[in-house]
């Protein structure tokens, strides 16, 4: 049984084409501090932006049960993915800290902001990975996007600092392109 290769993640065109589509996605959170346990299952879909050649959106929704809580609650998520540019950037879309900042691209119907950039160090060799960090306030998240197969890919997070002291991880299989 032969693999397929793992695609070569050395430009934006072609981070652009792998993220393309729908995916199921499976979160687990375990915060010690400021947050909770507990996990989310959905979908992510990455979609062209018509407005701006190379943008693509994110949008994740699912089903998130916390521990203690008798009950899922419907959760959701936007990020804008900018591979007109190396590295990737990925943005906050409308996120309400960052009003006051100016629009990373003003052609949107939506505010974006700068959250991390994805320069993908092994691109295609074995493993393709960007690892990342975003100091949010006084805690930093460290992250990394680790692309496992043509059809998978895990996007994991830890954080630290006075407010929260957790992790988050979450693996990707693509559902359609």
């Amino acid at each position: 049984m032969a693999f397929a290769p793992l695609p070569r993640l050395a430009h934006g065109e072609a981070v652009r084409s792998f993220l393309l589509g729908r995916w199921a996605v499976s979160k687990t959170f375990d915060y010690r501090k400021g947050g909770g346990r507990g996990v989310l299952e959905g979908s992510a879909t990455f979609t062209d932006v018509p407005e701006k050649k190379g943008v693509l959106m994110y949008e994740e929704r699912g089903d998130m049960q916390l521990d203690g809580f008798p009950r899922p609650v419907e959760a959701y998520r936007f990020y804008c993915f900018n591979t007109s540019c190396w590295p990737v950037e990925v943005y906050f879309v409308d996120d309400p800290t960052k009003k006051h900042l100016p629009s990373l691209l003003p052609e949107l119907a939506v505010h974006t902001s700068f959250f991390v950039p994805l320069a993908f160090e092994g691109a295609g060799s074995p493993e393709s990975l960007a690892a990342f960090r975003h100091l949010c306030i006084d805690d930093l998240y460290s992250g990394q996007l680790r692309v496992n197969s043509a059809d998978s890919f895990e996007w994991n997070w830890s954080v630290q600092g006075p407010n929260k002291d957790g992790d988050i991880k979450a693996t990707y299989r693509r559902i359609s392109s």
